[in-house]
């Protein structure tokens, strides 16, 4: 049972601190928010921020205990923690019950992000609701790879993400073939088991058929959403890092994405992926991310205040839903810069696309420190993205 906390514990702890989590100290700090970061990097730009109290170096395997530590309840209890990342999100999501004694979890109930997190689950109940997903299969082992149905070129993915990129450094494996699908799913048994590796058709299309709906998601409506076109993005074409998005008016994405959250009970922030297949302009559900997403500091621009909403909610009060959108886009210069340079030079006439007004993922004119920083550390970010 989550205990009553009084008005004046009304801080946030940010789990992470790169981009996504600068967004969110920026947001609630410049509403007289007090922000905490704790991240396992000392590298990180959000703690720069002149809206960061206090940062806690800890590392990922201690990050639990921190929390349930006494030092941190006794100065901290009674804050919304918000998770950057699927590891947070599941820290937070298994050990909910005991954390919401102290603090409040801005992350559902372990049984809906299990979902959402394991991504076989999520293509499951996406076919058994009618949307559309990708030509998917889940081998039981090698021997299944000679199934004549697989397309090529098709793609060998993770069922859960965080440990497998952090151990492949890639998010997929892309095969031509029939030899290059055998070694690769070879490859991946070295990361994880059989029974989380995902075979999964190439979706044809380019940075402007990729779309993500945004959603604050609450008893089964939309209090905030907006729909956009992640165009660019690093690396170019299977990216772990959006690098410019903007608003778009798209229905489907939305409408798609409503039905999921419903369908699984969901509550909370979250963004629903699509590839929008140019052979017959489905939409494709590629995967959901139940926390915020590293552009969701857009809603400064668009009026779409999916963040202090949130809080609010959190804390008992009940916010009325927000209805329509500005047009905007969001740009993060430092990785836009090379990943618009491969497209000038694959001829993509979207290279150079930029529509007003601009949201900066980092610079601000009132906040410049952690665009300073992040220039100190940015051989090693592009290294490691």
């Amino acid at each position: 049972m989550k205990e009553s906390f009084p008005d004046s514990a009304c801080g946030a702890i940010v789990l992470g601190g790169h981009v996504q989590a600068l967004g969110i100290v920026r947001i609630l700090g410049k509403r007289g928010i007090p922000v905490v970061v704790i991240d396992a990097t000392g590298r990180c730009i959000a703690r720069r921020s002149k809206y960061c109290t206090a940062f806690y170096r800890v590392q990922n395997e201690g990050l639990e205990e921190f929390l349930k530590g006494q030092r941190c309840i006794s100065q901290y209890s009674g804050w919304v923690i918000f998770p950057t990342n699927d590891f947070h999100v599941r820290i937070l999501s298994v050990n909910r019950e005991e954390l919401s004694l102290h603090y409040i979890v801005s992350t559902d109930r372990k049984e809906v992000v299990d979902i959402f997190y394991n991504k076989i689950n999520t293509y499951r109940l996406a076919s058994r609701i009618g949307i559309p997903i990708p030509a998917t299969f889940y081998p039981a082992g090698k021997e299944e790879l000679d199934d004549p149905e697989i397309p090529f070129p098709c793609i060998v993915k993770p069922a859960v993400m965080f440990d497998f990129y952090r151990k492949a450094g890639k998010k997929v494996f892309l095969c031509r073939d029939r030899e290059e699908l055998k070694a690769a799913y070879a490859k991946a048994l070295t990361f994880i088991p059989a029974e989380e590796i995902i075979i999964q058709e190439v979706i044809p299309g380019d940075g402007r058929d990729q779309f993500s709906a945004c959603f604050l998601f609450s008893g089964g409506r939309s209090l905030v959403k907006l729909t956009a076109c992640r165009m660019r993005q690093h690396p170019v074409d299977f990216g772990n890092a959006t690098t410019y998005a903007e608003v778009t008016g798209q229905p489907e994405p939305a409408e798609y994405g409503e039905r999921l959250l419903e369908a699984a009970g969901y509550n909370g922030l979250c963004e629903v992926e699509f590839k929008r297949d140019v052979r017959d302009g489905t939409f494709r559900l590629l995967e959901v991310n139940p926390r915020t997403w590293k552009w969701h500091l857009i809603a400064e621009k668009t009026e779409t205040p999916f963040i202090p909403l949130w809080f609010d909610l959190l804390r008992g009060k009940e916010p009325e839903p927000v209805i329509g959108y500005q047009r905007a886009s969001f740009c993060h210069a430092a990785t836009d810069l090379p990943i618009r340079l491969v497209l000038l030079f694959r001829g993509a006439g979207y290279w150079s696309r930029k529509i007003r007004p601009v949201q900066n993922a980092v610079w601000s004119s009132d906040d410049p420190a952690p665009w300073f920083y992040e220039k100190l550390f940015l051989i090693d970010y592009l290294k490691n993205r």
